[in-house]
């Protein structure tokens, strides 16, 4: 182990007795407490310029701790665990950097001590399954050769158990619309959604509402505004779970139906079968049940009816959220109406309603 570097006259006498061959390199290192090749240097720089050359002119910023510093900073970290490395160097008035004074700790088993928080988490669950779902959409993952995907999903804030959730190439507020469709229709209806202020959710404009508000109202489920992330906390750990342990597995996928058929399985594996330690080893489907509020599927469609106004084009398509639609013959040129019926699509035209095939989104 090396040395401290030693002082300026102890340099002086060893590297005379190099000079005058009374003493090897290797020894004159020894005694230095360097390499050969800083003797080497020190010989050169004494015969250009004499003792002078012997300074170290190097400015470090590595100073060190002697024992008794060391033993009063692990005493002052013992008995105040709150304080940081940075802290107790200020505190001590020592002249080293802090992550001197962090490495001290961390070889102590000190540096990540548990802090007792002058104000203390307050954990919200909700008491009862449908008594609040969160809903959100995940950020986009890119995928090898699909490009960027985005899950949206609902979640009971209770039982963890997952509803509905799917991957989509945009974060369309008909895409949410649908998850959310998707999720009544099975599931039933909760007493009250969380969700951010996402323009897929709430209204931007001080007065009007978005389809999510105005149906949320129809239906009678209270809407939450979440302010943070953290509000979100379950869907948001939700989220990480998947991104570590789904998305690794499908990261090479060539379609999204690929990636949604192993996501069906993943989620009834996750709903079903995984075991939350959160939950005392239980899996999320033996703390859920489907809520007494229900709806059925057609009065749903009824109810959660979207309508959208389109030009029919020469080819007699219209364009639909990026999607292509094929119009019955005799309508180019004209603005119809499109209705959007849970997953299905028809358009209204001389008072008759026609089917135009499911929504691709």
């Amino acid at each position: 182990m090396r040395n401290i570097k030693k002082p300026i006259t102890v340099r002086e006498q060893v590297i005379v007795s190099l000079v005058r061959n009374q003493l090897r390199a290797r020894e004159a290192a020894e005694l230095l407490g360097c390499t050969p090749r800083t003797v080497r240097t020190y010989l050169r720089q004494y015969l250009l310029y004499g003792v002078k050359g012997l300074v170290d002119h190097r400015h470090s910023n590595n100073h060190k701790l002697s024992d008794k510093v060391r033993a009063v900073v692990v005493k002052v970290k013992r008995e105040q665990r709150w304080r940081s490395p940075r802290n107790i160097r200020d505190a001590l008035g020592l002249d080293v950097h802090e992550c001197t004074v962090w490495r001290l700790l961390a070889h102590e088993g000190l540096a990540h001590e548990n802090l007792k928080r002058v104000k203390a988490i307050t954990r919200f669950e909700a008491s009862t399954p449908n008594a609040m779902w969160q809903t959100d959409i995940m950020g986009k993952i890119t995928f090898n050769s699909l490009g960027d995907l985005y899950l949206i999903g609902t979640l009971d804030d209770h039982s963890r158990f997952v509803p509905h959730a799917a991957w989509y190439k945009s974060q369309h507020k008909m895409n949410v619309f649908a998850v959310w469709y998707e999720s009544l229709a099975k599931w039933g209806i909760p007493k009250a959604m969380l969700q951010d202020k996402g323009s897929q959710y709430k209204a931007r404009t001080k007065y009007g509402s978005t389809e999510y508000e105005w149906y949320a109202k129809q239906l009678g489920i209270e809407l939450i505004w979440a302010e943070s992330a953290q509000c979100k906390g379950k869907i948001e750990r939700f989220w990480k779970f998947v991104q570590r342990d789904f998305v690794p597995s499908v990261l090479k996928a060539t379609t999204l139906e690929e990636v949604s058929g192993k996501w069906r399985l993943w989620l009834a594996w996750y709903n079903y079968k995984f075991k939350s330690k959160t939950h005392g080893g239980t899996t999320h489907a033996n703390l859920y049940h489907p809520s007494e509020r229900r709806v059925k599927r057609l009065a749903l469609e009824t109810m959660l009816l979207v309508e959208e106004r389109r030009k029919v084009s020469r080819e007699s398509t219209i364009s639909l959220y990026g999607k292509s639609y094929l119009i019955p013959p005799g309508y180019i040129g004209c603005r119809i109406w499109i209705q959007i019926k849970g997953n299905k699509l028809y358009m209204e035209a001389n008072g008759e309603s026609r089917y135009l095939g499911k929504l691709r989104l």
